[in-house]
């Protein structure tokens, strides 16, 4: 697959993406509403440069608002430094809407699973390796990444560029896809939008219950935008396994793709 056919592919994905949530009560904040036009131009991307997957979604936004004849961008991934030696924080994006209103807009891209034995529900949504989760995020949020904003090193940086500070609003924008045990794959989840269930997820103590007829792609973190149907190299599930568990001896849990006929599915195994 050509690098531009991987990236339009990606931009696809992050496109077709829903919100985590659709309730405008959950968060204090509220989700912006930025159409993502179809086809922009991807080919100014350094692939090298972009390898992470969170930078990458953000040069993908910052380049779909520049296609926006309603949005205008005024600045994105402003570094906030005390000095030489010392960065504070980041503000994402700082976006003009069509009511001329002034947004900060924090932007994100997860993938939860859904740990049936931690007690309250919105903790049960995780990071795949149990290093985040989505109240974590959301603290972080909350405590940090938008009282930046209000950091007088902001307020002189974006008086700086030009950009009135003092009534400026405060967006999230946040997509994600979620993953459920494969018990629970036609249950209805509280509190997240159900649409972003792309999935489900087993333990790696039950690999050998996967079909072994079927074949496999494990993606790199970059890929898992990326629609499985758009894949066109498979292995067999028994060069498949080593792989994963290569991964989750180091306490990775991998994201797999797998195709039966015409079928695609995606799903986490786990190290836990």
């Amino acid at each position: 697959m050509s690098s531009l056919k991987r990236l339009t592919f990606q931009y696809k994905g992050l496109c077709n993406t829903p919100n985590l949530w659709k309730e405008a009560t959950f968060y204090e904040y509220p989700h912006i509403e930025i159409p993502f036009t179809e086809n922009v131009d991807l080919t100014t991307i350094d692939t090298e440069k972009h390898h992470r997957l969170g930078k990458l979604v953000e040069v993908f936004y910052q380049i779909n608002l520049e296609t926006q004849a309603d949005f205008r961008s005024l600045t994105h991934n402003v570094q906030i430094q005390i000095d030489k030696h010392q960065t504070i924080g980041e503000i994402d994006f700082i976006v003009e809407t069509p009511e001329k209103e002034i947004h900060h807009i924090e932007l994100a891209y997860k993938f939860y699973l859904y740990k049936t034995d931690i007690p309250y529900e919105i903790d049960k949504w995780v990071g795949p390796n149990l290093k985040d989760s989505l109240t974590q995020k959301l603290q972080k949020l909350t405590e940090k990444q938008f009282p930046m904003l209000h950091h007088s090193k902001t307020q002189e940086i974006l008086q700086e560029k030009g950009i009135d500070t003092r009534n400026i609003q405060q967006s999230i924008h946040l997509k994600g896809q979620l993953y459920v045990p494969f018990n629970l794959k036609n249950h209805t989840f509280p509190h997240v939008n159900n649409d972003c269930i792309q999935g489900f997820y087993i333990s790696y103590t039950e690999i050998d219950s996967l079909f072994a007829l079927a074949t496999y792609h494990i993606p790199v973190k970059q890929d898992w935008l990326i629609d499985p149907k758009h894949h066109t190299e498979w292995i067999s599930f028994t060069d498949a396994k080593p792989i994963i568990l290569e991964q989750i001896k180091v306490n990775h849990s991998p994201l797999v793709w797998m195709k039966r006929g015409e079928i695609y599915k995606r799903f986490f195994i786990t190290f836990w």
